[in-house]
Parts: C-alpha cells; sequence; structure tokens
C-alpha cells in the first residue's frame, strides 16, 4: 500500500524490516508543524489583537509598571560601569501576548508567548506589538521559539519584579527547596516590599478587572445597583503538593499553604485530630461578584467580578475583603448591599469588616454560627436587645427570640418558624430617622411613635396613631429598677454603630426578604465560581496552567484568567441575552429563564442551605436492618446430549 508519502504499514502486517518503510518514516518527522498541529497555532487575527491590546491599555497597567520600574530603578544605588541595555520586549507588548494566550483558554506558559510572537502574529500585528524589524532576527535569520524565549521572559520577569511583594528565587528545575533556602527566601520579603509591592499587586490586577467593567455601556451596567456577594475559593498550585516528606525540603513555592476541611467544610488547623475531607496546596482566591437588587428578577446585565485579593489559605480573609471592597471604592463602584457567607460576618471582627464596610456606604446580609442565634451576640444597648442582627424590646417572649435555634435542633418545623419570624416584627425597635454621618441611628420602641406594633403599659399614649388588631400586648416589661433607655424615654435611643456591629444587618434574619436575597446571591458567586473554574474554558482550577513559580505571577496569571472570565460573561450576555428579535421576543426568553430558575429550586421538595437545619431523630427502638443472606444459585443438572 502507498500514498503520496511513501510506504505505509497496514493493519496486521509488518513492514518494519522493508528499508524503504524505515526511510519513510523516518523522514515524516519533518514533516510534523513547528510547535503545533492544528487549533490554537492559528494567526490571531488584527483585529483580536487589538482588542486585547486596548484592554491592556484601557487598564494603564503597563504604564503603571514601567513606571515603578524606573521609580525603583532611580532609588538603587547603582555601581561602576556596565552599559544600559534597551529592554527588547516591552512590558505593554509581553502582556497583551498573555491576554491572548489567557483569552483563547490556552495554557499561560511563557513557551507558549515564544511561539505566538514566532508563529501566530500576521506581519502586521507584529509590527503593531514591536515585534518586527531588527528585533525578529538573530544573525540574520528570523527568531525561533527558543531565540524568543528570553526576551520575552525578561520583559515579563522585569514586570514581575516590579510588582512582587514576596520574590521567589528559583531552584534547580524539578528540586525542591531546602529548608535553608526557603527561610533566605522569606528574609528577603521585607515589611516595607510587602507593603509597598502587595498595593502595587493589588492594584494592577484590579484595574485590569476594572477595565473589563468599563466595557459594558450604560445603557444595561446602569441596571446594577452596587449589589454583591463575597466569597473565596481555592486555586492549586503548579506540581507536587506542599513539602516532600522527610523535612529537609520546603514545598515548590513557599508562598502557598494547604486549603483543609473537614466533611463539615470547617477548617483543619495543624496537627487537629480530624479526617481531612479535602486537602489542596494553593491559595486562597477572594472574589467579590455583581449581584441583581431584586433577585426574583432576571439581571439585565453581565453579573461581573468586581474585585480579586488572594492570600494564603485561611490567613487574612477579612482584611483581604475589606481591601477589596476598599479599593472598589476608590474605582468608583456603587455601594449596595454585601452578601457573604459565616466566614465573613459571623467570623470577624467589626472593627476588621462590618465596619469599615458599612463606613464606605454598604449594607450587610450575613447569616450566624449556632453559638450565635437567639441572644447569641450578648449585645444590649439602652435595655434592647439584640437578636440575629437587629434590636428587640427586652419583653419579646423566648419561643420568638430561640425560634431559629428551635429550627435548627428540629424541635419545630418551617412553617411555624416562618409563623415566629413574623410575630418578631412586632417586637423590633424602628429607626426614627437616617443614621448620621457617624452610623448613628434613633431607634423607637415598638410601643412609640407612629406605625406602632405593640401595646405596652410603659409606653401608654405615647402611640400616635390607632393601633390594629396585629398589635401585641407587652406583658412581661421589666421592672422599674432593670428599665433601660428604650423603656424610659419617650421619644427614642440613639444606638451607634459600633453597638452590635459585628452581627448587624439590614433584613431580619430569617425572614422571606433575607432567604431571598442571600440564597440567590450565594448561589450567584458559586456559580462564578464554577463558571471561571471550566476545565473547558478558563480552567483556573488547573495549577498546570499556570507554572511560572511565585506569589506575584500566580497572583497575575489568576487576575489575567478572571479578566478573560469577565470578557466572555460580556460575550455571552450581548450574543445571547441581547439576541432577541423583538420586544415581545425579549420577554419569551425572560420568563422562560424565570421559569427554569424555579424549576431548579423545587421549594415544595427542598429548602435551601441556609435553612436546612430540621434533622430526625434516630428512633431507639429502630434496629439497623439485618445484612440479607446470600442466596446460592442452584446449579442446573447437566443434561446428556441426545445420543
Amino acid at each position: 500500500m502507498k500514498t503520496g508519502m511513501g510506504p505505509v504499514r497496514k493493519t496486521g502486517t509488518k513492514y518494519t524490516t522493508d528499508p524503504k518503510y524505515k526511510e519513510a518514516i523516518q523522514d515524516r518527522w519533518a514533516d510534523l508543524p513547528d510547535g503545533r498541529f492544528v487549533g490554537n497555532a492559528s494567526i490571531f487575527s488584527h483585529k483580536q489583537v487589538l482588542f486585547v491590546a486596548s484592554v491592556i491599555d484601557n487598564a494603564g497597567i503597563a504604564e503603571l509598571i514601567d513606571g515603578w520600574h524606573a521609580e525603583d530603578a532611580a532609588a538603587k544605588v547603582k555601581g561602576p560601569g556596565g552599559r544600559p541595555r534597551t529592554a527588547t520586549v516591552t512590558t505593554r507588548t509581553a502582556l497583551t501576548l498573555l491576554l491572548l494566550l489567557t483569552a483563547e483558554h490556552s495554557a499561560q506558559l511563557v513557551d507558549e508567548m515564544a511561539f505566538v510572537a514566532m508563529a501566530r502574529l500576521s506581519p502586521e500585528s507584529a509590527a503593531y506589538l514591536g515585534l518586527d524589524g531588527a528585533i525578529a532576527a538573530v544573525n540574520g535569520s528570523k527568531r525561533s521559539k527558543e531565540q524568543w524565549y528570553s526576551p520575552i521572559y525578561r520583559a515579563l520577569r522585569r514586570a514581575l519584579d516590579t510588582i512582587d511583594p514576596k520574590p521567589h528565587t528559583s531552584t534547580k528545575r524539578g528540586k525542591f527547596p531546602t529548608n535553608k533556602e526557603v527561610d533566605e527566601m522569606r528574609e528577603r520579603w521585607t515589611a516595607d516590599e510587602l507593603g509597598v509591592k502587595q498595593r502595587r499587586l493589588e492594584l494592577v490586577n484590579n484595574e485590569l478587572i476594572q477595565a473589563t467593567i468599563d466595557m459594558v455601556p450604560k445603557e444595561y451596567a446602569q441596571h446594577w445597583q452596587g449589589d454583591t456577594c463575597i466569597d473565596a475559593t481555592v486555586v492549586p498550585a503548579y506540581g507536587k503538593r506542599g513539602a516532600p516528606f522527610g523535612g529537609t525540603h520546603g514545598p515548590n513555592d513557599p508562598s502557598a499553604g494547604w486549603y483543609r476541611r473537614d466533611h463539615a467544610h470547617n477548617v483543619v488547623e495543624d496537627g487537629a485530630k480530624k479526617r481531612i475531607k479535602k486537602a489542596v496546596f494553593g491559595w486562597d482566591l477572594t472574589i467579590v461578584v455583581q449581584t441583581n437588587h431584586e433577585p426574583d428578577e432576571i439581571a439585565s446585565f453581565p453579573k461581573l467580578i468586581t474585585g480579586i485579593g488572594m492570600t494564603v489559605p485561611a490567613k487574612d480573609l477579612i482584611r483581604t475583603a475589606t481591601d477589596i471592597y476598599t479599593d472598589m471604592s476608590r474605582r468608583g463602584l456603587q455601594v449596595g448591599r454585601v452578601v457573604g457567607d459565616r466566614g465573613y460576618g459571623a467570623s470577624a471582627k467589626a472593627a476588621d469588616f462590618q465596619l469599615p464596610v458599612r463606613a464606605l456606604g454598604h449594607t450587610m446580609v450575613m447569616d450566624y454560627k449556632t453559638e450565635q442565634l437567639g441572644k447569641g451576640s450578648g449585645e444590649e444597648f439602652g435595655g434592647a436587645k439584640q437578636v440575629e442582627g437587629a434590636w428587640y424590646c427586652p419583653s419579646m417572649p423566648a419561643n420568638l427570640v430561640d425560634a431559629t435555634i428551635l429550627l435548627r435542633k428540629g424541635e419545630i418545623d418551617k412553617k411555624t418558624y416562618d409563623l415566629r419570624i413574623e410575630d418578631r416584627r412586632n417586637y423590633m425597635l424602628r429607626p426614627k430617622e437616617k443614621p448620621d454621618k457617624n452610623g448613628a441611628v434613633a431607634m423607637m420602641c415598638p410601643a412609640r411613635g407612629p406605625g406602632a406594633t405593640a401595646r405596652c403599659p410603659l409606653a401608654e399614649g405615647c402611640s400616635t396613631t390607632e393601633l390594629d388588631d396585629k398589635a401585641v400586648t407587652i406583658e412581661n416589661y421589666p421592672d422599674e429598677a432593670h428599665r433601660g433607655a428604650i423603656c424610659m424615654n419617650k421619644t427614642s435611643v440613639t444606638i451607634p454603630a459600633t453597638a452590635g456591629a459585628k452581627q448587624a444587618q439590614d433584613l431580619q434574619y430569617g425572614s422571606k426578604q433575607w432567604a431571598r436575597e442571600y440564597a440567590v446571591d450565594r448561589n450567584g458567586i458559586e456559580g462564578t465560581n464554577a463558571y471561571a473554574k471550566d476545565g473547558a474554558k478558563e480552567d483556573l482550577e488547573n495549577g498546570a496552567k499556570r507554572r511560572l513559580r511565585g506569589y506575584a505571577a500566580q497572583f497575575l496569571l489568576i487576575a489575567f484568567t478572571v479578566a478573560t472570565a469577565n470578557l466572555r460573561r460580556i460575550q455571552s450576555f450581548r450574543d445571547e441575552d441581547l439576541r432577541a428579535k423583538s420586544a415581545a421576543h425579549h420577554e419569551v426568553r425572560v420568563e422562560r429563564k424565570k421559569t427554569r430558575r424555579e424549576n431548579r429550586r423545587s421549594r415544595d421538595d427542598r429548602e435551601g442551605a441556609w435553612g436546612d437545619f430540621s434533622y430526625a431523630e434516630p428512633d431507639e427502638s429502630d434496629e439497623p436492618a439485618a445484612k440479607p443472606k446470600r442466596t446460592r444459585t442452584k446449579r442446573r443438572e447437566r443434561v446428556a446430549p441426545p445420543s
């Protein structure tokens, strides 16, 4: 059998002894394409190169890095001799090549960037990026991929050194650094650099993300009202996990750490005797995502990631969250509600997270740990008691105070719980006016002023409206010796922002509105995490696509990945959500989305994760089912064949 390329080995036949076959098959290796087969070896269109470069330009990150590099160079004490090296590849070009690869979901490797420079740019694009002319040749010949590698790596390394708070000293390839080398590396992480360069790194990464947010036309962007959800997700480091056994060597990347969780998703500390369900060596990536103000409506804008931060797992999580919201304020983004799981509102110190974020203008929606339910906060002010984030009359009955506790124990059902949460409203303090500039707000007793919801002998004649039948009668009011200002003042009590700040939230915990906003926003950010980790797209969970060592390198590559996830969401919103042929067609598409959402919720069959607290106590009379005895199938008797 012959083809245009010589003899071909047939299935089931041997041509290995045929010298012509051997010559032909050995010659074919020259026919392999340079570096790639098809697909991502295609030439980038000049239009795409212009677009990707415009993202870098609009973010202004190349200029920032070059400016800082010049500052650092001027501050250094110069030694004698040496001529200045002219950069052959600019920071802007290196970042553009990196974003080109990230946008097509290729690996973020310098080797890939070198291949793009060698074979994947049109002459027009190469000229635009400054990769033509003298730089494109070595000794009169076109640069190979290997010859492109060094100038591109130097450009990227120069940029990273300028923004790297934790410089990584490379060891021999494939070798773990010794403990001494790790200690020496960490000694170079000075407090000054950790401060200045950390801010530089975060600024570069978030300005890149802001450039994607700015692409959304005003007619759609204006529908976002500043509401967000925050969460942290683990991203793995490349290579073997952690340090090798033996204790003589450290991990390949000392800036990373262990993410360990048990079956209940609790952090497993070093030395803790707990069964570890999930262990990843890498970093915690904190992300903030836009959410819709009306959770039951379909968003009229693409819900993008608005800010990111990266830390060692379970370290500096709260500081990172506060820094992200502070940076979002610097960038002029709107303020709205902030939704976070129990790792934020329930775990943070008020001075570290709640107070500074509220000072920016945000409101909080949060969940609580079991020990924080009821009067678990222990907060009181002026005689009023804080129960699950809100201020209530000190005479609120115990069955209402402990409603969530009883639900989680399974002692009441969800229907009873909802009724008790509604009954709590009658005992809730009401704001008399808006908070002042310091966040303090005047609160009224539920039996005083317009809109009173209770009758109390201590406030007789203080209500300015006629009470309806739903108003409750306060019976077990405090005696004279234990009455606070909320019972004695005829108008209101001013509660400062610091009082009960840790658990305070604007929505009544457990109410239907709270449940909708919390569940929808939390589901939204989990969906965003999965979106960015899609193995067929950004593949954020695949450390093999990000092989540069070091904290700054990894954070920068991850920021580029997040930026392309935003770009893909914008594309999807433009090409799918807005492709309706008419207004009527658009309404049909919106209703179809709502129906799909309702079907996914299946509210009649299951509850959201926040309310899934009930469980069935095992009946002591129940006995485990006996293990069924294995029955042996009777072998059929052999029948002799007919003679």
